[in-house]
C-alpha cells in the first residue's frame, strides 16, 4: 500500500517527491462492503508521523485540481482527527449563523474560529473570546445572542435529525 501512494506523489507531485521527506506512520485498506451493485476500489488510509506532510500533500492537491493513479482519476481526501471533529461540534451553531450571515467563517486547525467583520479576518480559540468581541459589534450579538446565551446555560441541544 506504501507503494501504492509512493506511486501517486510520484506521478502528480514529483517536486514534492524530491523536496520533502514522506514519513508514512501508518497504512490501512478500508474493508470491502459486501453488496454493492458496482465494483469501486477500496479505500486506503495513510496516516503520516507529521501533520505537515498531509498538508503539503493535500496543498499540493488542491492546486493540481484533478489527481491521477496510473492515468485514471482519484481523489485525496482529509481524514480529521477526533479534537478536530470536536471543534466542529464546538462551533457548528455558530459557524452556521455567521454563514447564514455572510461572514464566511472557517474553521481551521486546532478548532478555531475565523471569519470577517469589518474587513478583517477575526480568529477565536474559545467562546469567551468570541463573547468579549462581539461585545463591540452590535450586529453580531444580534445574530448569535441567543446561540451563546443558550450555551452559557448549558441548555443548548444540537438540532435532532428526524428520520
Amino acid at each position: 500500500m506504501e507503494n501504492v501512494f509512493q506511486d501517486i506523489i510520484n506521478e502528480n507531485f514529483p517536486n514534492l517527491a524530491r523536496e520533502v521527506n514522506i514519513q508514512i506512520q501508518d497504512t490501512q485498506r478500508t474493508t470491502v462492503r459486501q453488496f454493492t451493485r458496482r465494483s469501486s476500489p477500496r479505500h486506503i488510509i495513510i496516516r503520516f508521523s507529521k501533520v505537515e506532510i498531509k498538508e503539503k500533500i493535500l496543498k499540493a492537491a488542491r492546486q493540481k485540481g484533478q489527481i491521477t493513479y496510473k492515468g485514471e482519476p482519484i481523489r485525496l481526501t482529509a481524514a480529521f482527527s477526533a479534537e478536530t471533529l470536536h471543534g466542529r461540534r464546538y462551533w457548528g451553531p455558530i459557524f452556521n449563523i455567521l454563514k447564514e450571515n455572510k461572514f464566511q467563517p472557517s474553521i481551521s486547525y486546532l478548532a478555531k474560529l475565523s471569519f470577517i467583520s469589518k474587513g478583517e479576518i477575526r480568529s477565536f480559540l474559545g467562546k469567551q473570546m468570541l463573547r468579549e468581541f462581539i461585545t463591540t459589534r452590535l450586529a453580531l450579538q444580534e445574530f448569535l445572542k441567543e446561540v451563546l446565551k443558550m450555551e452559557k446555560k448549558d441548555h443548548y441541544q444540537p438540532p435532532q435529525k428526524h428520520t
